[in-house]
C-alpha cells in the first residue's frame, strides 16, 4: 500500500521527507496525524508535480486504502482538494473525483457529504450545467445545515455560503449575492483565500450592494476587511465608492462618478443601474442625517434635507416618501410646514468615525442626564429630608 509513496519519494527528492512521514503514520496507525500531514501536504500548489499527477496518485493509490479509518469530514477536505488542482482546465475530471466519493453518502455522513455537494455544485456552476440541480441541492443542504452544530468547524457552512454566492452571481438577483457573500466572509478566515478570489469578492460585493435592491446598510461588508483588497488597484475607485454610500455623501458619491467615468462603464451592472444608484445614495444621506441627530432633534426642515441629500425642494417630499416606503425610517410629513418628523431610523452597523460620533452623543447625554439629576436634588431638599 506504501510502494507509491516509497517510489515519489525517490521521484521527488524534496518530498522524501513528507512521503517518509505517511509511511510512519500509516504504519503506526497514527489516523488523526496522518489526515492532518496529507491535508497540510494537498492544500499547498508548491507540492504539486507533473501538473497534479503526485496529488492524483497520493489520493488513488494510498488514501483511498484507507479512507473509512479517519474523520470524514477531513477526508472530504483532502478529495475537495485533490479535485480543485484539476483547475478548471479539467472540470470533467473533477467532477468525477468528488461523484467517486460521494457514492459512498450512507459511510461519509452529514456533513462530509454536505461539504463535497457543494463542491460538486461549484463544479456544475463552472461548466455552467445543470444550475436547476445545484439550486435543488442548495436548498436542501441548508436545511441540513441549519441541524448541524456543537462544532468549532465552520467549513461546511464556508463551503455552502461560498457556494450560494457563486450560484446567485451567475443566476442573480444581485441582493442575494450580497447576503450569501457577506455569510461567506464571516465564516471564512481571509487568510485561507486566494489574493485572486479576495480581489474578485471585494469587487463583486461592493457591485451587488450598489446595485442590489434592499441593499442599504453599508457598514456590514465595510466593517469587514475584504474591501481594503481593492486598495491600489484598477477598482480602488469602488472601495470609495462604498465608503460614500455608508455615510450617504454624495459629494464624495459625485466627485467619485466624475473622476471615474470610464471605469463605470465598464461594468455593465452598475452602469446600468446608476440612475437607481443615484436614488439609494440620497436615500442614505437622508438616513444618515437622521442618525447624526439625537432622538430630540428629528423635526427636520425640507431645507436641510434638500441641501444634505442635493435635491431640489421639490423633490423632498417624494425623496422623504420613498425612504417611508422602503421602512428605511419612520415618521410623518407636515406638508405645510415642511418639516419632516422621524420616530425611528434603520439601525445600522457603524463605521470607526461613526461610532466615535456616536460615543460623543452619548457623553452628551450623559451630561445633560447628570445636569437633571443635580436640577432634581437641589429643588427637592425639602421633602427628601423632612
Amino acid at each position: 500500500m506504501t510502494e507509491y509513496l516509497e517510489e515519489a519519494g525517490q521521484k521527488y527528492p524534496d518530498l522524501k521527507s513528507t512521503f517518509d512521514d505517511f509511511i510512519k503514520w500509516y504504519s503506526n496507525k497514527l489516523w488523526h496525524e496522518l489526515t492532518l500531514g496529507v491535508l497540510s501536504f494537498v492544500s499547498d500548489p508548491k507540492n504539486m508535480r507533473d501538473g497534479n499527477s503526485n496529488f492524483v496518485q497520493v489520493y488513488n493509490s494510498f488514501v483511498s486504502q484507507f479512507d473509512g479509518k479517519v474523520n470524514q469530514l477531513s477526508l472530504a477536505k483532502i478529495a475537495m482538494k485533490v479535485a480543485e488542482s484539476y483547475g478548471d482546465d479539467d472540470l470533467v475530471s473533477r467532477q468525477s473525483l468528488i461523484e467517486g466519493l460521494l457514492e459512498k453518502r450512507a459511510r461519509l455522513g452529514p456533513e462530509a457529504s454536505l461539504y463535497l455537494d457543494m463542491g460538486l455544485c461549484q463544479t456544475l456552476i463552472r461548466r455552467g450545467e445543470n444550475l436547476t440541480s445545484v439550486k435543488k441541492t442548495l436548498s436542501t443542504a441548508k436545511t441540513v445545515l441549519d441541524t448541524l452544530s456543537g462544532s468549532n468547524d465552520t467549513s461546511c457552512h464556508s463551503s455552502y455560503y461560498k457556494t450560494a454566492n457563486e450560484y446567485h452571481k451567475v443566476e442573480g438577483p444581485p441582493e442575494l449575492f450580497y447576503k450569501n457573500a457577506l455569510m461567506y466572509l464571516s465564516y471564512t478566515d481571509e487568510k485561507t483565500m486566494g489574493e485572486s478570489e479576495r480581489y474578485v469578492l471585494a469587487t463583486d460585493v461592493s457591485l451587488a450592494a450598489l446595485t442590489g435592491d434592499g441593499v442599504y446598510n453599508f457598514g456590514e461588508v465595510v466593517a469587514t476587511p475584504v474591501l481594503q483588497y481593492l486598495k491600489d488597484t484598477p477598482n480602488a475607485w469602488l472601495m470609495e465608492f462604498m465608503l460614500a454610500f455608508s455615510t450617504g455623501d454624495v459629494n464624495a458619491f459625485n466627485n467619485i462618478t466624475t473622476a471615474s467615468k470610464a471605469a463605470i462603464k465598464s461594468q455593465p451592472a452598475l452602469f446600468s443601474r446608476l440612475e437607481f444608484v443615484n436614488e439609494k445614495i440620497r436615500l442614505l444621506a437622508l438616513v444618515n442625517m437622521v442618525f447624526e441627530r439625537s432622538a430630540a432633534d428629528r423635526n427636520i426642515s425640507f431645507d436641510e434635507i434638500s441641501a444634505r441629500a442635493q435635491v431640489p425642494s421639490d423633490q423632498v417630499e417624494w425623496l422623504v416618501m420613498r425612504a417611508l416606503s422602503l421602512t428605511l425610517i419612520k415618521g410623518s410629513i407636515d406638508q405645510v410646514d415642511q418639516v419632516v418628523t422621524v420616530d425611528w431610523v434603520l439601525p445600522r452597523v457603524l463605521a470607526d468615525e461613526q461610532i466615535k460620533a456616536l460615543a460623543d452623543r452619548l457623553g452628551e447625554w450623559k451630561g445633560k442626564v447628570h445636569e437633571m439629576q443635580n436640577f432634581v436634588t437641589d429643588n427637592t431638599v425639602e421633602l427628601l429630608y423632612s
